[in-house]
């Protein structure tokens, strides 16, 4: 980030678990000054404490003016800050949402419907500036809050602006959620190399390399990835019987990846219900 995209704007972060950490952390290496940084939660992690040396506003009793509200808490634990988010309705905070499953009406119940609310997904990856954050602002949001916003967002990757608040649920599904997956697949996949005789480094090394390698070949090739994996692939070749297992109609991936994210989808439903 440019020297020119640093903003000085007072942030509250409401709920700083690993995901509200990760995108502290991208503020505090680019953009943001830790002393316009304001943090409540009842439990601050050790890397919170270490960071309050450095001028990071730990549970203060801050009387000031914020631009930027951002809830970091758990779905489950919205009606446990009410109060905290109420006592900043009516001066011209920007709320702004990572509560999976919460919609923003939900939002605007508890703070008001005049109130500048913006529901965002991001996803872990954010950690190394390389997540994928998806946003939806309601009609309260000015345009100057919004640029702001932006930057603010762009500091730790991508932003996808959504229109319709309906595709959330997939959203939090794919991308929110996305992470895990391919943990899970480097993990499948390591566990693989150690039964055919690698070493877990010897493995693990290899699985790691060759999924940042696909990433980055998938961002940044003009390609889809079905022609992608099509080059990839030799008839009668070792890729070609691998797939032919992973692509079985009945028990391979496709299966199985559609139920998983479709169940993932159905719990960000739910979770807006609690």
């Amino acid at each position: 980030m440019t020297a020119e995209k640093k903003i000085n704007k007072q942030i509250k972060i409401i709920g700083c678990g690993k995901m509200a950490s990760a995108i502290l952390d991208a503020w505090l290496k680019k953009s943001v000054s830790p002393e316009n940084i304001y943090v409540d939660d009842p439990k601050p992690s050790d890397w919170l404490l270490e960071k309050k040396k450095d001028g990071l506003n730990i549970n203060t009793k801050e009387d000031i003016s914020f631009d930027y509200c951002f809830i970091g808490v758990k779905p489950q634990s919205l009606d446990e800050i009410k109060l905290k988010l109420k006592a900043l309705s009516k001066k011209k905070v920007t709320f702004v949402s990572m509560l999976a499953g919460i919609r923003i009406n939900r939002l605007e119940s508890i703070i008001g419907k005049d109130e500048s609310i913006v529901r965002i997904m991001p996803n872990l990856p954010a950690e190394i500036q390389k997540g994928v954050t998806a946003v939806k602002e309601n009609e309260r949001v000015e345009p100057n809050q919004s640029k702001n916003l932006a930057i603010l967002l762009e500091t730790f990757g991508e932003i996808v602006c959504f229109s319709e608040e309906s595709k959330f649920d997939a959203v939090t599904a794919i991308s929110g959620s996305g992470p895990a997956y391919i943990f899970l697949i480097a993990e499948l996949m390591t566990e693989a190399g150690i039964n055919m005789g690698l070493s877990r480094d010897e493995s693990f090394k290899l699985v790691k390399h060759t999924i940042d390698g696909a990433g980055s070949l998938i961002v940044n090739s003009s390609l889809g990835p079905q022609k992608l994996r099509e080059n990839v692939t030799s008839p009668g070749g070792t890729t070609h019987e691998a797939l032919v297992i992973m692509m079985n109609k009945e028990n391979g991936l496709s299966k199985i990846f559609s139920s998983a994210i479709e169940a993932a989808a159905k719990r960000s439903q739910e979770l807006g219900k609690v």
